[in-house]
């Protein structure tokens, strides 16, 4: 779902590429193809509308894919490597400046969240655990380790974070600075 356009929706379809309906799901239609990225097409594993601007008028859409993370602008105009400045800025740069701390190369991007109150602030499931930035994707830094396949952080709570870790469910309380075993009922 869009941030703050509940009737704006995203989907991800394997080899097909990046969905949009404008009508809550009724209707959907193509907003733009699989991104190519390391020589090849790549499939888009997970998503998050992050309500921050583009510098093009829009937000941006960012997507894991089975070898890291790009994003576009919701004007959907081209896939582009998460770095600071808006898109804008990007387009006229041309190449992007080598990233500070990247998420690890090479590890399939299973769940990505951006936080409702703080947009800049994201989580994501890895192979090698559960990663956060503070920036909009440009510095990131492991949490937890493990083999982490979902993330989820509360809206109402940004301090309340839970992930499919090892097999089971675990949470944090302090934004991923400590975790304990989800008890089940």
């Amino acid at each position: 779902m869009a941030a703050g356009q509940p009737d704006m929706m995203y989907a991800a379809i394997r080899s097909d590429g990046l969905w949009k309906s404008e009508d809550a799901g009724r209707n959907w239609s193509l907003a733009m193809d699989r991104p190519w990225l390391d020589d090849a097409e790549r499939d888009l594993r997970s998503l998050a509308s992050v309500d921050l601007a583009t510098g093009m008028g829009g937000i941006w859409i960012y997507a894991g894919t089975d070898t890291g993370i790009t994003r576009v602008p919701d004007c959907f105009c081209r896939w582009q490597d998460v770095q600071p400045g808006n898109a804008m800025d990007a387009l006229v740069a041309g190449d992007a400046p080598p990233p500070e701390a990247p998420l690890p190369s090479g590890e399939p991007v299973r769940a990505l969240v951006s936080v409702h109150t703080a947009p800049e602030t994201l989580y994501a499931a890895l192979p090698s655990g559960v990663w956060n930035s503070k920036d909009a994707g440009v510095v990131w830094s492991r949490l937890t380790s493990g083999d982490a396949s979902a993330v989820a952080v509360n809206p109402i709570d940004p301090e309340h974070i839970v992930a499919a870790l090892d097999g089971g469910l675990k949470q944090s309380r302090d934004r991923g600075i400590t975790w304990s075993a989800l008890a089940a009922s």
